[in-house]
């Protein structure tokens, strides 16, 4: 019997340049703005970094974004680090 494989296709996200521009103005990170957009955060990071350049080539500035720093808080790196030693403990039983 024939193996059928099903590949599921990327849907693109389109998002104008008025709508990606107000995400800039209104965000301080790479994160909102894919949120604000719909797109996913390495696209929005690409797209930033080309207007970006194509606007600074034009003397026009946009705002400086960041990436969004993880873990957020100290707690969750904690828990993040007592996560791997258990895992650690566990495979070294096995």
């Amino acid at each position: 019997m024939a193996e059928i494989i099903m590949i599921k296709k990327q849907k693109r996200i389109h998002c104008s340049d008025e709508k990606f521009l107000e995400a800039v103005f209104s965000s301080k990170t790479y994160e909102e703005i894919a949120e604000k957009t719909g797109q996913k955060v390495a696209s929005t990071i690409a797209r930033y970094n080309r207007t970006k350049k194509v606007l600074a080539e034009r003397d026009i500035e946009i705002p400086q974004i960041k990436k969004a720093s993880y873990p957020k808080d100290n707690n969750n790196l904690d828990n993040m680090i007592e996560i791997v030693k258990k895992l650690k403990e566990h495979h070294k039983g096995v």
